[in-house]
């Protein structure tokens, strides 16, 4: 068996008996920010770290020596670099590591970082001046050097109408690109000439705000591409190439699935583009860490250079895996004066087994990506217990259990990163690790990175960058919901009636239910409960309730209700108790379903609980039937009549939330009910999530169809396009400049026709 190669870790470099690089200061947060702090705790490296109202006790900033407040996040301080330099030279710092995004890639500050007398742990400024805009990085590798390049325009003039004649020149598809930009942001894909200029306005709009600069470059864009890339590392007279990583499955132009090494490259492609990016490298004496990306025509069998990134990559992880050389450490060494030719351990790079890296995000495929919001109110990872298969397992996380994910950064909540000796164990050991990952509190990505793991296509090796978009029906399919409807419910009435271990000294009225309402000691309230949950499906959000029994015998029956349907007109007319007679009506018409479960022999095993704080986490063991399943949940307690409880089967990958209500609480919620049905027929549209409006393209009082743009809105870095939901007038609420919060109307639709609107 294959066995995975040892982590080197280039040793520090010490002048006069002292470390030349005692302390870093890291302009960054989140992950990438542990993750530095990481290898300097195994160098002896003091470190630093600036932080936001948003992460005041987010992990970096506990894990570092010492932090410092940089600001509120809404001035985006992670950016203000004469700042950073100041915090920097005020700790004492010799150094400043950048992380990736930000200022990683600014030539202007990686200068006066130099000029300060600290030591940026990058690049030089000239090598990035040269490399980190597009455009000018391929004027000069065009002029001096034999990489091919991809076919494309990176003029000066941004003429739109000259964008469009050049977009027209090269053929469609083409993808329109920010040329100072990176990580995904500021790049269209365009299949049409009529949908050139629309795209061309939001890259451009998206470059000015995230990157300064809202020249954009027009390339050919390759349906059946392959994105790879090569981690190259320079000290100024030699250059190393640490091979390849594949990133090609990605949505919204981001990378959430990557490998190394690239299952589909031959060894005489691979060496040809590392020979491509060793020539860069020697080209501009390039020092520290640096990834020249590719795409390969997989049709042609050809390869184009795409671009340089001057800094550590998010997906690095893979690389030092399969190569056994811890990339950080690495860039230390160097920047304290350290020489690669030093080292025999760079001397015969090979790459050993596979590894694969997934992105766990705070967003739901299920609804087009859509960037979500929250607290984490339990995190746990199959290393948390040690088992035999967290061998080969690594979590790269910059949150914790209670950490919030807001509006201001990024989406992502944890890096995993699994070694194996072949890719099919990768695979495998990746998707266990999914179905043993728990993340509750809020939407991730977790069931849409297992089906893609699990789907035919990734298994075939010739799969691009299309992957995604032309699998989306098969990769958003319904969910199986038989266990939510059953065993999983019965979990959750069970969860419900655990008392949590109490963080309170005793009271005289402890027993003493809240409000009074003694009837929660009643039959109808211990003998019986409604489990409610809401599945995502094709799309759509499915309300599922179910009415849960044990009756004396101790058998469980778990009944499917009907739908909550709103009264007609005609029935509201003829109601002699206007609230009593549809509350008669729907509860009848609920008891009445025939979709039963029944199981008869089911015992709780085990069960822990912890404190009541705001949610109380814990694990919960079941036989049904002799078959023993094993639950995670968290509980928030919402008074005395209603718990929301995340619950997600051990082995599963599948964290369903629910709501349980004894039965008077129920027939009290079915007013309610039969509201939010109402609601779910109306035509008026709310904010997902803490928004900005960047544009509104309507003009209110104007007739609309669905599928018209109506707003564009920005969020977590990311702009989303609002369309119409309904025909109609349209009523608007916002206007450009508003920050909402979540659920903020944004606009109605009226009924009327076409001739009622204005012109």
């Amino acid at each position: 068996m294959i066995r995975q190669p040892d982590l080197f870790i280039a040793p520090p470099v010490y002048t006069n008996g002292k470390l030349k690089i005692s302390s870093v200061l890291i302009a960054n947060r989140g992950e990438i920010a542990c993750r530095v702090i990481t290898t300097c705790k195994k160098l002896g490296v003091t470190t630093f770290v600036v932080f936001t109202d948003a992460d005041t006790n987010a992990p970096f900033v506990k894990l570092a020596d010492k932090a410092h407040y940089l600001g509120d996040p809404e001035s985006q301080p992670y950016q203000n670099g004469e700042l950073i330099i100041e915090i920097a030279k005020r700790f004492g710092a010799d150094a400043i590591h950048p992380g990736y995004g930000y200022l990683s890639e600014n030539a202007d500050f990686a200068a006066a970082v130099g000029s300060a007398g600290l030591v940026f742990l990058g690049p030089s400024p000239q090598t990035i001046a040269a490399l980190g805009d597009k455009r000018e990085a391929k004027e000069f590798l065009a002029a001096r050097s034999s990489v091919p390049l991809v076919p494309g325009y990176g003029g000066l003039d941004q003429d739109p109408e000259l964008l469009e004649q050049e977009a027209d020149r090269i053929g469609y598809p083409v993808m329109i690109k920010a040329s100072a930009g990176g990580g995904g942001k500021g790049m269209r894909i365009v299949y049409s000439k009529d949908d050139f200029r629309e795209s061309l306005q939001r890259c451009t709009s998206e470059a000015g705000r995230l990157f300064g600069s809202a020249h954009c470059l027009i390339e050919k864009y390759f349906e059946a591409g392959k994105h790879v890339e090569m981690q190259i590392f320079g000290d100024g007279e030699t250059a190393v190439s640490f091979l390849d990583r594949e990133c090609s499955v990605q949505r919204r132009n981001q990378k959430i699935i990557e490998e190394s090494p690239c299952p589909w490259l031959s060894a005489e492609m691979r060496q040809d583009m590392s020979n491509s990016a060793l020539e860069i490298a020697r080209l501009l004496k390039y020092e520290s860490a640096g990834t020249v990306e590719f795409i390969v025509d997989i049709k042609n069998g050809r390869y184009y250079f795409l671009e340089v990134n001057t800094r550590i990559q998010v997906e690095h992880p893979i690389t030092e895996e399969v190569v056994g050389i811890d990339l950080i450490a690495l860039q230390i060494y160097v920047a304290g004066g350290g020489k690669l030719q030093a080292l025999p351990q760079l001397q015969d790079i090979k790459q050993t087994g596979h590894s694969i890296e997934v992105r766990l995000c705070a967003e739901d495929p299920f609804h087009d990506f859509r960037p979500c919001t929250g607290t984490i109110c339990q995190l746990k990872t199959p290393i948390d217990s040690k088992g035999e298969d967290s061998a080969g397992l690594r979590y790269e996380l910059g949150v914790e259990r209670g950490s919030a994910i807001t509006v201001h950064f990024d989406s992502m909540i944890s890096k995993i990163i699994v070694w194996a000796p072949t890719r099919a164990m990768a695979i495998a050991k990746m998707i266990r690790a999914l179905k043993n990952t728990i993340c509750f509190g809020l939407t991730t990505n977790q069931v849409f990175l297992q089906r893609i793991l699990a789907s035919p296509h990734f298994h075939d090796v010739s799969y691009t960058t299309a992957l995604i978009p032309q699998n989306m029906d098969e990769l958003t399919a319904p969910l199986d919901t038989s266990s939510v409807d059953s065993s999983t419910a019965i979990a959750a009435l069970e969860i419900s009636r655990l008392k949590p271990a109490s963080t309170d000294r005793r009271s005289a009225f402890k027993s003493i239910p809240m409000s009074f309402r003694n009837q929660r000691a009643g039959k109808n309230m211990s003998a019986a409960g409604l489990v409610s949950t809401e599945i995502t499906k094709s799309g759509q959000d499915e309300k599922i309730d179910m009415l849960v029994s044990k009756d004396d015998m101790g058998a469980y029956r778990v009944v499917r209700l009907d739908p909550v349907i709103p009264p007609t007109s005609a029935e509201e007319d003829v109601y002699f108790n206007k609230e009593g007679g549809p509350l008669v009506k729907r509860y009848y018409s609920a008891i009445r379903s025939k979709r039963e479960t029944r199981f008869d022999s089911v015992s709780i095993l085990e069960s822990t609980v912890g404190a009541r704080l705001p949610w109380s986490t814990g694990k919960l063991k079941v036989s049904f039937g002799g078959q023993i399943a094993t639950y995670d949940f968290a509980v928030a307690f919402q008074g005395e009549f209603k718990k929301t409880i995340y619950v997600q089967e051990s082995g599963s990958g599948i964290p369903i939330l629910y709501t349980v209500s004894g039965l008077l609480a129920w027939a009290g919620m079915l007013d309610e009910k039969a509201s939010e049905a109402q609601k779910a027929n109306s035509r008026v549209s709310t904010c997902p999530m803490p928004s900005k409006i960047l544009e509104v393209t309507a003009k209110d009082g104007t007739w609309v169809k669905v599928g018209d743009k109506l707003l564009v809105l920005e969020s977590m870095k990311m702009e989303i396009q609002v369309t119409s939901s309904a025909d109609g007038i349209v009523s608007m609420q916002v206007k450009e400049g508003d920050i909402l919060p979540e659920g903020s109307v944004l606009y109605e639709i009226l009924e009327g026709n076409e001739d009622s609107g204005t012109a």
